[in-house]
Formats: C-alpha cells, sequence, structure tokens
C-alpha cells in the first residue's frame, strides 16, 4: 500500500532505511535511558562489553520497531463503521462487492514495551520506550467483498511517527503516502469479528493459517 521510497514501518519512517539505520538507533538510546544516560549505565564496563550491550539493546529496540505501518492503518480500519457495515452485507449476500467511500479520518495507536539490559545475569538498567503512529486519512475508496477489505483505491494519507525513551522524545517523523491507483490487498483483511464468518472457513484457517482474510 505504500509508494515507491515510502517508509513500510516505524523503524524506517523514524530513522530512515539502510545500513545506518541501526548506528542512528544506537546513538538515540546512548544518549536517552534509564536516569537520562544509559552510556553512565554500562560506563564501568569493559569496552568490549559496553560495545555489546548497546549492539544488543539496539538489535532489541529495533525489533519493537519494526511495526508495519499499513497493518496499523488496516487494523484500525476494522473500527469504521461504513466498512464494517459494508462487510456485514457483503458476507450475507456471497460474491457481492461494494465500494465504500471512506471519508477523511484519523486513526492512532501507542505501543509501550520496554528493553531490559542484563550484564552477568544482573539488570543495569531498563529502557522504557513508547511507539505513537497516528495516520490522517485523506478521502479514499475501499473495495469490500465476502466481509472483508480486498483493495483500496486512490487515496493518500500522512503517518506521523513519534518515539519516547523514559518519557523523552528522541524522535518524530513524518511522511505521506499516496495511493496512484488501485492497490490489491496481498491477503484479503478481516473486517468483523472471526464469530461472524461461517464455521467451515474458520476451521479451514485453524488447519492452514495461510490462507487469506
Amino acid at each position: 500500500m505504500t509508494t515507491p521510497n515510502r517508509p513500510d514501518t516505524a523503524l524506517n519512517l523514524l530513522f530512515g532505511p539502510g545500513e545506518k539505520t541501526l548506528d542512528t538507533v544506537t546513538r538515540e538510546i546512548l544518549t536517552a535511558g534509564t536516569g537520562g544516560d544509559l552510556d553512565r549505565a554500562l560506563e564501568g564496563l569493559p569496552q568490549a562489553a559496553r560495545d555489546a550491550a548497546a549492539r544488543e539493546v539496539t538489535t532489541a529496540t529495533a525489533g519493537l520497531l519494526n511495526i508495519n505501518l499499513v497493518g496499523v492503518l488496516l487494523a484500525g480500519w476494522r473500527e469504521y463503521r461504513d466498512l464494517t457495515s459494508a462487510a456485514r452485507r457483503t458476507l450475507a449476500a456471497p460474491g457481492s462487492t461494494e465500494l465504500v467511500h471512506v471519508t477523511s479520518h484519523r486513526v492512532s495507536a501507542a505501543q509501550q514495551p520496554s528493553v531490559a539490559v542484563l550484564v552477568d545475569g544482573k539488570r543495569v538498567a531498563t529502557l522504557h520506550l513508547r511507539v505513537t503512529l497516528v495516520f490522517d486519512v485523506n478521502s479514499l475508496l475501499a473495495r469490500v467483498r465476502g466481509g472483508r477489505l480486498i483493495a483500496v483505491l486512490t487515496g493518500s494519507c500522512d503517518v506521523t511517527a513519534t518515539l519516547a525513551i523514559d518519557g523523552s522524545e528522541v524522535a518524530c517523523k513524518q511522511a505521506h503516502l499516496d495511493l496512484p491507483g488501485e492497490v490489491a490487498l496481498t491477503q484479503a483483511v478481516r473486517l468483523l469479528p472471526d464469530r461472524d464468518y461461517p464455521p467451515a472457513e474458520n476451521d479451514a484457517r485453524t488447519l492452514n493459517p495461510l490462507l487469506p482474510g
């Protein structure tokens, strides 16, 4: 759903793509952290141990930030009444398809994970992260069939990602995502609770989790 050269994860949006991404994350981490400076928590350690700890914390933090932007947006659309209403109608009428005009709206989500720093089995620091994503969606069209969102038509949105470490904002970036034409989703997205779909279909999904929807 993102256009070429546009970020697809919160990590890429906040720190950019490429090999230098983790270096940037490390720099931000070492100037934040418990007590305002994780680097101080590690300063009594040998350099090799400090470097290893920094690498491990960076890898863990990057993993937590590897949040798919489109996935968050699609999850938010499960709360959009016009889409869920269309999902119910098309589920009740097999083979039917509806185009839904999605008006301008906002989708937001926040996560608050933490990363513990252990040296020789002893906790020396804990990073408390807060990742916030805000999508300001402009008017677009969505195609719904069989109770699922199957494609998004022309539209756009602005997404803002913010990262705070121990209550201090360390990064905030925004990107504009355009949809120049129809974009079919690689997997149809269920817009209703699982209990609303036929039991046989739910059984099939249990046996084969790779089935779309």
